[in-house]
């Protein structure tokens, strides 16, 4: 089995936050797939082929609780996160094994969980602002306008959750990286790709 775990903050007066956009990723991708989540304890989740999805019902900085039910329930072979980054500019996709917290209580959480090396990660940029505090920022419902431009973001993103899915996350980064050389530095239906290295 594999997981995709998105984060985000369960109340339904965060539902359309900036800190909730993991959420509404794996909202969507269910919704493509004619899928409804089914409720435990500490998650929402849904069985998809040989893939688990779940939305944490702990707040955002009690997410590694939910991995933690989760892997008590299921066996998994690889783990990926779907999550919002203040760091990537609005609509930009990164995909990457690893890497450090940057400061998102979701992923320090789940760092208690798993080591850094087993996390595999989809990153779906919000941006920040230059005025607003980050931690206000983040918890800022999206307008319409702004939701709506995320709209060729996320189909992306749910292309590379079907992906792994099916063929892992291996495969999720071959595809990112045919993406990333093929529109390097440039955008596409409205998504930013982040340049070659």
């Amino acid at each position: 089995m594999r997981l995709i775990l998105a984060l985000g903050n369960h109340p339904e007066k965060y539902w359309l936050t900036r800190h909730n956009l993991g959420f509404i990723c794996l909202d969507r991708w269910a919704l493509k797939h004619k899928k409804a989540f089914k409720s435990a304890p500490e998650y929402d989740y849904l069985v998809h082929k040989r893939a688990v999805a779940i939305k944490p019902k702990t707040y955002m900085n009690l997410s590694g609780h939910a991995l933690r039910a989760a892997m008590r329930k299921w066996q998994f072979e690889e783990i990926m996160v779907v999550h919002d980054d203040v760091e990537l500019p609005s609509c930009e996709l990164r995909v990457r094994l690893g890497g450090g917290d940057g400061g998102h209580n979701g992923i320090k959480s789940l760092f208690e969980v798993l080591p850094p090396s087993e996390l595999r990660r989809l990153r779906i940029g919000i941006g920040k602002s230059d005025v607003i505090p980050t931690d206000i920022y983040v918890l800022e419902k999206f307008d319409k306008k702004e939701l709506d431009s995320f709209d060729d973001c996320l189909s992306l993103a749910s292309s590379f959750i079907d992906t792994f899915v099916h063929r892992g996350f291996k495969e999720v980064l071959n595809d990112y990286s045919k993406w990333k050389k093929s529109y390097s530095g440039g955008e596409t239906a409205g998504i930013k790709s982040p340049k070659e290295e």
